[in-house]
């Protein structure tokens, strides 16, 4: 194969990579999910605040900066060239490190050749064949596409192992130290980048097994460069380079690592299967194995059954892939002596242990880097059938390409419509909450706007109004199941309630109940029709229509006073739940953060008092703190009391106060007695 041809058909290859990976970015994966969103609000702020320069991400338990930094840097163009931030924005900085991670495959191919046995090595296709498997894998595509941070493991791999070979191939020191930096990024990248330096031991020690063996490299094809005299001082001596520069690089983040350990180990130490785990699926080591080992396909559904990761239960290759990578794999463990087979082996079992000892194997993001020695694999495979040589030499070599067309047809269709067409996309990347961050986003700024039931430092939702110039800020949330705010006793502007009602199934009863005029101006549908949120719009000058059962006007302190408060059910028996609602005045905001007690009691004839049943909490189990109470609301706030089995019939008493539980002196109450206020008593049938 002339060079002219082999540069021609890398452009084709490098081409279909950037073209599978920038097909409608901006639509699919759809919305933003949680932890693009997170790592993009890092991005945001390391590129608005220049003092924010993190070494370590400590929110969503530990995330390594690399990814954010270059988020940062595309922000930064995209926004140069009129565009805007956001999930597109991301999903363009994976597209171009998966697109860096097909050409880096190629030059450690090419490297592979070199160290290849001269009789029967590999072909001047086998860099070709590899990058274009990368190029066409639907597992590389897929990460390619979402802005989070495991595309990097493949390409630190590739890039790592194709520098230090050149650099012993050529005596290039600055290859050498080239190796070490590529090295100290996986670093900073991914977790599952962790295990890369320990990979490098066994490749070096093969590489001296072979030069103590006197083995010589494969001719050189056209264009190659010439390789030098090589020994083992020089392998040994470029290995210390690589390390220490890598070292050198790394030693800020090691710095911040034995300062916080705990904090590092949290994302590792939660995944593990060592430990105790709440997944339901098999987490023994061995059956961690047996799930790795099967995900390649063909037969059954042996893949990852995530839909945020795969076309659930779908192998990670399709079969014109993978009957050339089982090929490949038995090449390479039959020929392992020799470097250029041992490497994908050692890429292949090392890249994929970060999946086998965590939860849910084989875990299709934990375990991305393996994507690169696989696609050396099936490239090891298809050069096998490119250099047959029996009579049908053509037709071999024929079978060879339409393997490698047929995996890219198959995986591409797997991907563009079968997995694009999947309703639980609309959960798996948040869509509706981005949808729904993006309409309050949209919003005038002087509406007030209340969110029930997600808070408003969700990353998805954050997104939408911290990003946006002219947005909407951050609105009231809520937990509607719980409690809910409103202005009181009427309200001068509209008002807008967006609900949930996926997740908050008591708001949407409770809200024309309170205000009959209230209409619903947008409703958000996923993928099946069901009505994920609602935006219910309260008009002006509509006052409550709802009062409390039992009318107790009771001023507290701080700013909350009690207005009355609900009994249900109607009738109470032993053993059942007494929800006990209490609606509270707000004259000022609160300065203080208050607990909320609701106790039922029983007093005796000498006025001792027995607790029968009660709960300690925050308003709305914690969703609105007293602390974000505003002046003029009312507040609907519901506390659930278990009643005993065996409770006798009879008279029972209501009290509750407020308190500070944070080791604060007994005064810290409201009102300031142990016992609080009696406001009423239940009877029990």
């Amino acid at each position: 194969m002339s060079s002219r041809v082999s540069r021609g058909l890398l452009l084709l290859i490098i081409g279909l990579a950037i073209g599978l990976r920038l097909w409608q970015i901006d639509r699919l994966p759809p919305g933003f999910h949680f932890d693009e969103a997170f790592e993009g609000l890092e991005a945001w702020r390391i590129l608005t605040d220049p003092t924010y320069r993190p070494i370590f991400l400590q929110g969503n338990f530990g995330v390594l900066p690399l990814n954010a930094y270059a988020n940062a840097l595309t922000f930064g163009l995209v926004s140069w060239v009129g565009g805007s931030a956001g999930p597109t924005a991301m999903r363009l900085t994976a597209a171009g490190f998966g697109v860096l991670g097909v050409l880096a495959l190629y030059g450690l191919a090419r490297e592979l050749r070199h160290i290849a046995p001269k009789r029967a090595g590999l072909s001047a296709a086998f860099p070709l064949f590899a990058a274009g498997v990368l190029a066409l894998m639907r597992w590389h595509i897929h990460f390619s596409r979402m802005g989070i941070e495991p595309i990097l493991v493949p390409l630190v791999w590739a890039s790592t192992l194709w520098l230090f070979l050149r650099g012993q191939r050529t005596q290039s020191w600055f290859s050498f130290a080239g190796s070490g930096v590529c090295l100290a990024a996986g670093m900073y990248a991914y977790q599952g980048a962790w295990i890369i330096p320990f990979l490098m031991i066994p490749t070096v020690l093969w590489l001296l097994v072979q030069q103590w063996r006197g083995q010589t490299p494969v001719t050189m094809a056209a264009g190659d460069v010439q390789p030098k005299a090589g020994n083992r001082r020089t392998l040994l001596v470029g290995a210390a380079i690589t390390a220490v520069v890598a070292l050198a690089v790394v030693t800020p983040l090691g710095w911040f690592v034995a300062q916080n350990v705990d904090l590092v180990l949290l994302r590792p130490a939660q995944l593990s299967i060592v430990g105790p785990t709440e997944s339901p699926a098999d987490n023994s080591l061995g059956g961690a194995i047996w799930a790795t080992a099967k995900m390649f396909g063909p037969l059954g559904t042996p893949g990852d059954f995530d839909p945020r990761r795969n076309v659930p239960g779908l192998p990670a290759l399709s079969l014109g892939l993978a009957l050339p990578f089982y090929l490949g794999l038995l090449m390479a463990l039959f020929k392992c002596a020799n470097p250029a087979y041992a490497v994908p082996l050692i890429g292949l079992v090392g890249l994929l242990l970060p999946g086998v000892f965590s939860e849910y194997a084989p875990h299709f993001h934990r375990i991305l880097g393996a994507a690169a020695p696989t696609a050396l694999l099936c490239a090891l495979g298809l050069d096998q059938l490119w250099q047959w040589r029996p009579r049908q030499t053509t037709l071999l070599r024929w079978t060879a390409i339409g393997l490698l067309l047929l995996g890219g047809v198959t995986e591409s269709y797997n991907y563009f419509v079968k997995w694009a067409s999947l309703p639980d996309l609309f959960y798996a990347f948040d869509v509706g909450l981005w949808q729904v961050g993006q309409a309050i986003a949209a919003q005038p700024s002087t509406t007030p706007i209340y969110l029930t039931p997600r808070t408003a430092e969700h990353p998805t939702l954050a997104f939408a109004w911290r990003i946006q110039t002219n947005a909407h800020s951050a609105p009231v949330t809520f937990d509607g199941r719980q409690i809910f705010p409103f202005t009181a006793p009427s309200n001068t502007a509209a008002e807008l309630y967006a609900v949930i009602d996926h997740e908050d199934f008591r708001t949407r009863l409770l809200l024309p109940e309170l205000f009959p005029d209230s209409t619903v101006i947008n409703e958000i549908k996923d993928r099946q029709g069901a009505v994920y949120a609602q935006f219910y719009e309260r008009p002006p000058n509509t006052p409550s229509q709802r009062s409390p059962q039992h009318s107790r006007q009771v001023t507290l302190g701080d700013g909350i006073a009690l207005a009355g408060y609900d009994v249900q059910p109607a009738e109470l028996k032993a053993g059942a739940m007494l929800y006990l609602q209490l609606y509270w005045d707000v004259a000022k905001a609160p300065t203080a953060d208050w607990t909320v007690f609701t106790h039922l009691r029983q007093r005796d004839a000498q006025g001792n008092v027995t607790l029968i049943a009660g709960r300690d909490d925050r308003p709305g189990a914690g969703s609105l703190p007293t602390r974000q109470w505003q002046a003029g609301w009312q507040i609907l706030d519901e506390y659930q009391l278990a009643l005993p089995g065996d409770l006798a019939a009879g008279e029972y008493e209501l009290a509750i106060g407020l308190y500070q539980p944070s080791g604060q002196p007994s005064g810290e109450r409201l009102p300031a007695t142990e016992e609080g206020i009696i406001i009423g008593k239940v009877i029990i049938e």
